[in-house]
């Protein structure tokens, strides 16, 4: 969308997305992202924003990861109506959460070519998101 609207091209637009909480990160709590987008951006700019407690991963697949940095926010909606519909039963959440890992899995294996790379950060970044987010 990014590019359609502005006409940028694909290769000078990069994501970069969680697992994390931007104040935990200011308090130097170990955290980790993922920079997505072209290999000549990404890897120096991975780099540039690693430090002990901050890692940085890259991976160029830039539009699943927008996709699914997108969805995992409307998942977080959806827990919290589930926490304050069931009194926040740890049983109906956590059903929850497979439903929504499962359907995020299904959808990164449509999208990615490698999907087998992204579901591990893909799926923790909704995880944070839905404790904290």
């Amino acid at each position: 969308m990014i590019h359609q609207a502005t006409g940028v091209s694909m290769e000078n637009i990069l994501y970069l997305g969680g697992p994390n909480i931007a104040s935990e990160i200011y308090h130097k709590e170990y955290a980790n992202a993922r920079i997505c987008g072209a290999e000549k951006w990404r890897k120096p700019l991975a780099k540039f924003l690693r430090q002990p407690h901050f890692i940085v991963w890259d991976n160029s697949d830039l539009v699943t990861h927008e996709v699914m940095g997108g969805l995992k926010n409307v998942y977080a909606i959806g827990a919290g109506m589930v926490a304050a519909l069931t009194n926040e039963s740890a049983t109906s959440k956590s059903v929850y959460f497979a439903h929504c890992t499962s359907e995020m899995i299904f959808i990164t294996h449509l999208l990615s070519e490698e999907p087998e790379k992204l579901a591990g950060p893909l799926l923790a970044d909704t995880y944070v998101t839905l404790l904290k987010g």
